[in-house]
């Protein structure tokens, strides 16, 4: 062993050594600062180090093998002549110590030194509105498409959020008609919904040469904030320019990362023009209820570009709504595939909107809306999907949270305020819901759904009166507002035992509805008029066929629910066991939430009570949801346990505003409690005749 050591010594291995750690390790500390400023990813920095641990055996080697003298690099041959040391080797020694001690105070200061936090600038989110390009070619194809690209590539700044144009053409129909979401029109909508800037363009083209202009307009004062122009040797590059347009734009609106993008790097859907049009095209019918017709133009822009993601989505939605399930998976499907074709800020809103309306996994897509949110601080959409998401899985509490956020970022969008007003319905806050409801109405008096917390509010407390009367202010806002309206009023007979009357009311709402194609308010109708003939005593036949006849129409738990609960009291236990097995079988948890209920209601028609209580306690465990409570507090009365019968009759009593609509889509159902008091009262009762 001393033999080698002094024969590494000899041969410089030992200060060789050295000098190639401590190089690497200031090679490294330098990577570590220099790094992060060109964005250099990090696979970067994990190769600099696997190099740096590979060269060490090779360095080693090569001090053996080599010798370094004033004539040149050298074999050694292994002489082991005593060769005095000489002034070149005392200077290596001083190399070698220099090159530690470097490497040791960088190593320091890297790690001890006071490190100022970090400060980002934040920046306020900017709302913008892009209005109607002037299209000066003729060529069609542009109209909507141009819009619609724009709107994708100034997204991918995280503070900007464009207005939904769809949404802006609605606004603005209701003020002048037939008005055009040009420049002007779009002000006129930006200063009513509270967006700060109006961006408009303008097409031309000459001898097979496209210009484009985009103006960028400030909405309070009419100033022009910038204005860009770029221009596209043929049709196919169109696009492009649009990327590079609206990275000029984010610039100036202060996205400081948005000269990082090389040119042409925008990311769309889709490179065709052709399909953009249908797709924009699509989704103006489908806002507008003409799903079937929506269908086809979205078949149309994915058989011209199969890659196109965001219309496969569209698809998938459209067919969803209309029951053709087998086109709405097949179509979810290949949306999901062509994720990596989406920009980052589409990819987490197309995978929510899976997640909620396909998978209903509400808790995978809280994860989803979370993600955008953080990384899109002024994504309105993310922040009321999340709600919505956390709203799903009964958090009312963390939707109040996500609900304000939204409605503080954007103070003058009447959705918001109403959103935000029946996640406190829902949470019993009927103060904060009528306050909510109040700002909704200022902002939009035919906002329909603003008027539910008032029919609630009034209806917690007996009033009658005053929740016919809100239905009926509900009833004069539109179409949708009279369908709705319509179901509130018969649930309110419901409620005080009237169900003839409310048949009559339930009947006249079906008429309108037939007229009006709005099959899902007819086949809510028709399931709550078996459960009216029900109340009444009609034929058991009757009211069954009734209930076939809806579930044919529509499914779902709002559906198939309530037609449970009436097999079970019709004596069509089977029937009952069908659905309950066909909900255990999902996912989402409350729908196996109400499948142990529906089971436990059939333990109960054989009297085994306590059967009953654990497959309610399960249910609870799922999904504490009202209607189990309410179930598992008569299952503990025909038990005898009346303590415990008190308790969920009490804790149902505290969550009345969830009961309004026991299935959180906004259809009143306070039909359900009407027994509620009754069956309190009668449970204290045996409570204190059991203690005495």
């Amino acid at each position: 062993m001393q033999k080698l050591i002094r024969e590494l010594r000899r041969r410089e291995v030992f200060r060789a050594t050295g000098l190639y750690v401590g190089g690497v390790w200031i090679v490294l500390q330098v990577a570590e600062i220099i790094f992060p400023v060109y964005d250099l990813p990090d696979w970067v920095m994990k190769a600099l180090i696997s190099v740096g641990i590979v060269g060490l055996p090779i360095a080693i080697a090569l001090a053996w093998i080599f010798d370094i003298t004033k004539t040149g690099i050298h074999i050694d041959t292994g002489t082991t002549g005593a060769a005095p040391v000489t002034g070149g080797r005392h200077k290596m020694d001083y190399v070698v110590v220099g090159v530690l001690l470097v490497a040791l105070a960088g190593s320091l200061f890297s790690n001890f030194a006071e490190r100022k936090p970090v400060t980002l600038e934040e920046i306020d989110p900017v709302s913008i509105l892009i209005a109607d390009f002037e299209n000066s070619t003729g060529d069609r194809v542009f109209d909507g498409a141009l819009e619609q690209a724009l709107t994708i590539a100034i997204e991918e700044s995280a503070f900007i959020t464009a207005f939904d144009r769809t949404s802006a053409g609605r606004v603005l129909a209701k003020i002048y008609g037939d008005a055009k979401l040009d420049a002007s029109g779009a002000r006129l909508v930006s200063a009513r919904e509270g967006i700060g800037i109006v961006v408009n363009g303008k097409l031309d083209e000459n001898k097979g040469k496209y210009e484009v202009t985009i103006f960028a307009v400030d909405v309070e004062t009419g100033e022009e904030l910038a204005s860009f122009i770029e221009s596209a040797d043929g049709k196919s590059g169109v696009l492009g320019v649009i990327g590079e347009l609206a990275r000029d734009l984010r610039e100036k609106l202060g996205d400081v990362n948005a000269d990082l993008a090389s040119e042409g790097e925008e990311s769309f859907t889709t490179v065709s023009l052709e399909a953009m049009h249908d797709y924009v095209n699509a989704q103006r019918l489908a806002r507008d209820g003409i799903d079937d017709q929506a269908i086809d133009l979205y078949q149309s822009a994915v058989d011209k570009d199969p890659q196109f993601g965001r219309a496969w989505a569209g698809l998938a939605v459209s067919a969803d709504k209309l029951g053709q399930t087998d086109l709405a998976a097949d179509a979810w499907q290949k949306a999901l595939q062509q994720l990596e074709n989406m920009t980052e800020r589409e990819r987490y809103r197309t995978e929510g909107v899976y997640y909620t309306v396909v998978a209903r996994n509400s808790e995978k897509a809280i994860e989803i809306y979370q993600t955008l949110v953080e990384k899109y601080p002024a994504d309105d959409a993310g922040y009321n999907n999340l709600a919505v998401a956390y709203f799903y899985t009964l958090q009312f509490d963390k939707a109040l949270e996500a609900g304000r956020k939204v409605v503080d970022i954007y103070p003058t969008r009447p959705m918001y305020h109403a959103n935000y007003s029946l996640y406190a319905m829902y949470a019993s806050d009927f103060e904060a819901a009528l306050m909510e409801a109040d700002k909704t109405l200022e902002l939009n008096p035919n906002y329909h759904k603003a008027y539910l917390p008032y029919a609630v509010a009034a209806l917690v407390k007996g009033d009658t009166e005053a929740t016919l009367l809100a239905y009926e202010k509900m009833a004069a806002t539109g179409a949708r507002g009279l369908a709705l309206a319509n179901i509130g009023i018969a649930d309110v007979f419901l409620w005080s035992g009237d169900a003839a009357e409310a048949e009559t009311i339930l009947l006249e709402g079906m008429k309108t509805d037939e007229a009006t194609a709005n099959n899902r308010a007819f086949a809510t109708k028709k399931m709550i008029l078996a459960y009216a003939m029900l109340q009444q005593g009609q034929d058991t036949d009757q009211v069954a066929a009734e209930i076939a006849e809806t579930l044919a129409l529509r499914s779902g738990v709002s559906k198939q629910v309530p037609a449970a609960l009436m097999y079970v009291t019709l004596g069509k236990e089977q029937e009952a066991a069908d659905i309950a097995a066909e909900l255990g079988d999902k996912l989402n948890t409350q729908e196996r939430a109400y499948s142990k209920l529906i089971n436990a209601l059939l333990l109960q028609a054989k009297n085994d009570n306590i059967a009953a209580i654990d497959a309610l306690q399960q249910a609870v465990a799922l999904a504490d949801l009202w209607l189990v409570r309410y179930h598992l507090g008569l299952a503990y009365f025909n038990a005898g346990h009346y303590a415990e019968s008190v308790s969920e009759f009490a804790h149902c009593k505290e969550r009345l505003g969830e009961a309004y609509s026991i299935f959180l889509d906004d259809t009143p159902t306070f039909r359900y409690t009407a027994e509620l008091d009754d069956w309190l009262v009668r449970a204290r009762e045996k409570m204190i005749a059991q203690r005495n």
